[in-house]
């Protein structure tokens, strides 16, 4: 490994649509990490995106519409040339010391995982995996070490549309609480979870069966005593 001193990283940031924070993001990565290059892979934005990223030195941008995060991420690794790569979402800002932290940790595994805090206006229960899930299940097979440090020096801001959360195709709202995943995102997700043993079998009816139980459970909860109250039967 390149010495402490030495070291420059290539970031990849995959970015659509992601004009409002991501002179910010550039900006905390750029004071953050030694950079190399920032690799950037567009997935089709109509706003200011790419024209806030062409103003940043040493970025390289490719328009890649067609491909998934996943496959995205695959696409910028292959055009990475550092030894260690970091992957920052175009919605999250680091805060001053957080490669100093992860740095000390690079010594000691093969990937390194920060955590972050999110901001959200509201809550969701089972947000669906990403591409993690199979990067660390690669790792696992091949005997490599993954580790994931306690460090919240990073702030993830989901992006926010009014009474609906957006991310990937994936549609959140609060009241009442739907999740609209599209039927390719779910196909996606389950060929993924079989191939890399992300889950049983058993989960996996589990994820069919039990939230209808719970959100109905809960529909009843919230709705109660209310009823009774209006039919004056309390």
């Amino acid at each position: 490994m390149s010495s402490k001193e030495n070291l420059l990283i290539d970031v990849i940031v995959r970015t659509k649509n992601s004009e409002e924070l991501l002179k910010r993001c550039l900006q905390s990565i750029i004071n953050e990490i030694p950079v190399r290059q920032i690799i950037i892979v567009d997935g089709g934005s109509t706003d200011r995106t790419l024209e806030i990223a062409s103003n940043f030195n040493n970025v390289s941008i490719y328009t890649k519409p067609e491909l998934n995060l996943g496959q995205a991420t695959k696409f910028a690794f292959e055009m990475a040339k550092t030894e260690w790569v970091a992957i920052i979402d175009s919605d999250v800002l680091l805060r001053m010391g957080w490669f100093e932290q992860m740095k000390e940790n690079m010594y000691e595994a093969d990937a390194v995982e920060s955590c972050r805090i999110d901001h959200y206006i509201f809550d969701t229960q089972d947000l669906p995996f990403g591409e993690d899930a199979a990067i660390k299940m690669n790792f696992d097979k091949q005997g490599k070490k993954w580790k994931k440090v306690a460090t919240y020096l990073a702030d993830h801001y989901t992006k926010i549309e009014g009474s609906r959360q957006t991310r990937t195709g994936i549609i959140f709202r609060p009241t009442p609480h739907v999740i609209h995943i599209p039927k390719k995102v779910q196909t996606e997700e389950g060929h993924l979870a079989r191939k890399f043993g992300t889950i049983t079998k058993k989960q996996a009816v589990k994820r069919l069966i039990l939230p209808p139980i719970y959100e109905a459970y809960w529909a009843f909860k919230k709705n109660f005593w209310f009823v009774l109250a209006y039919f004056r039967i309390v």
